[in-house]
């Protein structure tokens, strides 16, 4: 008889009914940051186009009698003033020349500060300019946002469950969002309305949802999205945050659904996104936990595993990996040219594991630790720490040419599958990395092939 776990919460879940989560909790709207005299209050940013604001001139009506102070003071408004005048004009184009603005992306800036701060207008009422997201499949990034206005971004997602290589030696279902794992990367802006339609594909009945945790309000958007076997839904949801965030499925028994594969990452871009680099990549680590292999009718082991719930709850994981499979970045390593700086938006499924990110043979330039790409980057990190459901960018200069590896610095890790290769291209750098030996890797080596 060969009833597997995987198949009894299937059924418990199908059979579960749907909480209903009552109220709407009402959010209190976002403040601009106070204008400081000596930054502005936005520094100019390449690749956008800002609307162009007069100050109104005042008369200033002085006396012999005022005092010094007074004379600095108003001297640092005027100054600042005149400093937020000038930010607020041309944008300057990557070759170098500064264009004007124009009086179309100025009205739609003015509409984007209204809507960013506003908890009046009901999303279904917005009238945004509207457009469809760019998904693309991990390690690959959506180009970045360059408009400076926000729309009403069409998002579509499937899930489904599929049959595919996990380890070099084992095979697993796994469940996905648009027949991947991790799910695809999304990319808004903020201030954008995310129009969220997602459909159900999964044969086995399951029902599924999305809990993402840009989603500001009950259950990050679960209770909106749950869909049945063939459903289709729709919501729509404010990006009044920005960051790197994970979503998952949030269907019960929550924690196999995301140790199946059900997450990903979605990037929301600040007003002022971060510095440009070379290259973007998506990478997401994750644990699998599965039963040993059952015996074929010839006494052979089976080549496929199913999932185990006695290994999940002990968080006792059987492999840990980087985008979904074992193979996933050795047998196609990222890519990158001596010199460039590359970006690596992080995160962690989990369901269980802290992870301990760290390249090994360079260090994070920048470290945006926690996603927070409002305050300043921590700089030269050379491990940063990720929960579960959490996620970092990570910045790196690429300065000597060969090959990189990514781990989890729980380094034991390594011998279930976590680790990923980042080949580097150009000519050796002596100045740099330099012995008159040739390198000689240790036999069997995992780490330094």
């Amino acid at each position: 008889m060969k009833t597997t776990f995987s198949s009894l919460y299937r059924i418990k879940s199908l059979h579960a009914p749907a909480t209903a989560i009552g109220g709407a909790r009402r959010l209190a709207p976002r403040r601009p940051p106070p204008f400081s005299p000596l930054r502005g209050l936005l520094p100019a940013r390449q690749l956008s186009i800002e609307t162009t604001k007069s100050i109104p001139s005042e008369t200033y009506h002085g006396s012999a009698r005022i005092k010094y102070p007074l004379l600095l003071t108003t001297a640092a408004t005027l100054g600042g003033g005149f400093l937020y005048s000038r930010r607020q004009g041309a944008i300057q184009l990557d070759n170098g020349e500064r264009s004007p603005t124009v009086a179309h992306s100025s009205a739609l800036q003015e509409r984007a500060h209204d809507a960013l701060y506003d908890t009046s207008t009901s999303l279904d009422a917005v009238d945004f300019p509207t457009e469809k997201a760019i998904l693309t499949s991990a390690p690959n990034v959506p180009p970045p946002i360059t408009r400076d206005y926000p729309v009403i971004l069409d998002v579509d997602l499937t899930t489904t469950a599929k049959l595919e290589q996990l380890t070099n030696q084992y095979k697993y279902e796994k469940w996905t969002f648009n027949n991947t794992v991790p799910g695809p990367f999304i990319r808004a802006r903020v201030g954008d309305v995310l129009n969220l339609r997602i459909t159900n594909h999964d044969e086995s009945g399951m029902a599924h949802n999305i809990d993402c945790h840009a989603f500001m309000g009950p259950g990050g958007g679960s209770a909106l999205t749950t869909v049945n076997e063939g459903e289709t839904k729709t919501a729509r949801f404010k990006m009044s945050q920005p960051g790197l965030f994970v979503y998952h499925c949030a269907v019960g028994p929550v924690g196999v659904h995301i140790a199946n594969g059900m997450y990903g990452l979605m990037y929301v871009q600040p007003e002022q996104d971060l510095p440009p680099v070379d290259r973007e990549y998506y990478v997401m680590q994750s644990e699998f936990y599965h039963e040993p292999p059952e015996e074929e009718d010839d006494g052979r082991l089976s080549s496929t595993v199913e999932f185990s719930w006695p290994h999940a709850l002990r968080e006792a994981a059987d492999v840990v990996v980087f985008n979904g499979s074992e193979a996933s970045l050795t047998e196609k390593p990222l890519k990158a040219t001596l010199d460039d700086t590359v970006r690596i938006f992080f995160g962690n499924g989990g369901p269980n594991l802290t992870s301990s990110f760290h390249v090994i043979g360079t260090c994070f330039q920048k470290a945006y630790r926690d996603a927070d790409v409002l305050s300043p980057p921590a700089q030269s990190v050379q491990t940063v720490t990720v929960p579960p459901g959490g996620s970092t960018i990570v910045d790196m200069k690429m300065t000597v040419p060969g090959t990189y590896t990514l781990v989890d610095h729980a380094i034991f890790r390594l011998e279930k599958g976590a680790k990923g290769f980042l080949n580097v291209s150009g000519e050796p750098r002596p100045q740099l990395y330099y012995s008159n030996q040739p390198p000689q890797p240790c036999e069997g080596c995992k780490l330094h092939p």
